[in-house]
C-alpha cells in the first residue's frame, strides 16, 4: 500500500463519518427507472411471432376464429380474404371493420398479414380484377391496423411447364401490383407453389430481382420446397433475405402428386429451421397454415388442429431459443 492509501486509511479509521461520500443515496424507485432506461438503450433482440391463418377455419365467425386463436396462445393471425371466407372485404361493414380492430386489440393478437389468392396472367380474371382485389384488401388492413399495415400474401398461379413462356410478362403483371402496395407502403408476399410457375429458389430470386422493388417479396414455405427437392437450410439461406414472412406446413410426395401436412407431420425440421432464423437475425411471423387438402375433410376439427400445431410449434420455438413478442 502507498503512502496516500495508507494516510486515507488511517484517516477513515479515526474519523469515519469523513469518508462517506457527499451523495445522497439512490432510491428504489430511482435505480429501478435507471434500470429500465439501460435496457431500453439496449437494441431489442430479434423476436419471431407465432401465428395462425383464418384461412383454416372458413366454418366458424370471425369473432370465434380470433376467440380460438388467441386462446390457444398464438401471437397473431393472418385473416383469409377470398370468397366465401367471412372476412371477405365486401362482406365487411364499416361497423364490422371497426369491431374486428377492437377485438384484435383485447385479445392482443398482431395481424402479420391477409391472405389472398391473386393468380397473375389468369385466363378468366383481368389484370384489372386483381388489383381492385389487392386495393380492398390493402384498404381493409390499413383500416385494421392503421400506422403498421399487414403484408399482402398470395400465390401466383399459371403451370410449372409455362415459366419460360410467361416469366417476363409474369414479372409486368406483379410488377403493377408492387407499384399499387408501394402507394399504400405496404409489401406483397408471392409462394413458390409446387403446382405453380414459380416452384422453387431459382426462379422465385429471379422474379423478386426482375421486379426489383421492396415492396414486392416471398413468403418463404419449405413445403412447396421440399417437394421441389430442396434442402432446408440452403433454400432458407437463398429466400430468407427476401422473405419477411414465412409458412409453417409439411408435405408428403412428389411435385406432381402431393399432400399437404400439419406442421410436424412430414419431414421438416423446425428446430433447424427455428435455430437458423434465429442465426439470420429474421424478425417477422411465422404463420402455421393449414391447406384445404385437410381442413376441407368432413372429419376436421379446427380446436384441436390449432392445439396440436401450437403445441408442435411452440416448443420448436423454445428448443430452437428462438424469441417471441
Amino acid at each position: 500500500m502507498n503512502a496516500a492509501a495508507c494516510e486515507l486509511t488511517e484517516a477513515c479509521a479515526s474519523n469515519p463519518a469523513a469518508c462517506k461520500p457527499d451523495v445522497a443515496p439512490l432510491s428504489r424507485r430511482a435505480l429501478l427507472a435507471g434500470l429500465v432506461a439501460a435496457k431500453a438503450a439496449l437494441p431489442a433482440a430479434p423476436t419471431v411471432g407465432l401465428s395462425f391463418g383464418s384461412y383454416a377455419l372458413w366454418m366458424l365467425t370471425w369473432e370465434d376464429s380470433l376467440e380460438l386463436i388467441a386462446r390457444t396462445g398464438y401471437d397473431g393471425v393472418e385473416l383469409a380474404l377470398m370468397p366465401d371466407w367471412p372476412t371477405e372485404p365486401k362482406l365487411l361493414s364499416a361497423r364490422d371493420r371497426l369491431r374486428i380492430r377492437s377485438r384484435l386489440l383485447d385479445l392482443g393478437l398482431a395481424l402479420p398479414a391477409l391472405l389472398e389468392n391473386l393468380r397473375a396472367l389468369d385466363p378468366v380474371r383481368t389484370q384489372a380484377e386483381n388489383l381492385e382485389r389487392l386495393r380492398r384488401a390493402i384498404d381493409l388492413g390499413a383500416e385494421l391496423a392503421p400506422g403498421k399495415p399487414p403484408l399482402f400474401e398470395t400465390v401466383l398461379g399459371r403451370n410449372p411447364g409455362k415459366w419460360d413462356e410467361i416469366k417476363h410478362e409474369l414479372a409486368d403483371a406483379v410488377g403493377e401490383w408492387a407499384r399499387v402496395a408501394a402507394d399504400a407502403d405496404t409489401v406483397i408476399c408471392f409462394k413458390p407453389h409446387a403446382n405453380h410457375a414459380v416452384n422453387n429458389v431459382d426462379r422465385s430470386l429471379w422474379l423478386v430481382s426482375q421486379v426489383g422493388s421492396p415492396h414486392f417479396r416471398c413468403t418463404y414455405d419449405y413445403s412447396h420446397l421440399w417437394l421441389a427437392g430442396h434442402d432446408l437450410v440452403e433454400s432458407l439461406d437463398a429466400l430468407l433475405p427476401v422473405s419477411p414472412y414465412v409458412h409453417l406446413k409439411d408435405a408428403r410426395g412428389t411435385s406432381e402428386d402431393y399432400r399437404f401436412l400439419l406442421p410436424g407431420d412430414g419431414e421438416t425440421d423446425y428446430v433447424t429451421m427455428f435455430r437458423r432464423m434465429r442465426q439470420a437475425g429474421y424478425r417477422g411471423y411465422a404463420n402455421v397454415e393449414i391447406s384445404a387438402q385437410i381442413h376441407k375433410l368432413p372429419e376436421f376439427e379446427p380446436i384441436a388442429a390449432a392445439r396440436i400445431c401450437y403445441d408442435r410449434m411452440a416448443s420448436a420455438f423454445e428448443e430452437a431459443q428462438l424469441l417471441r413478442p
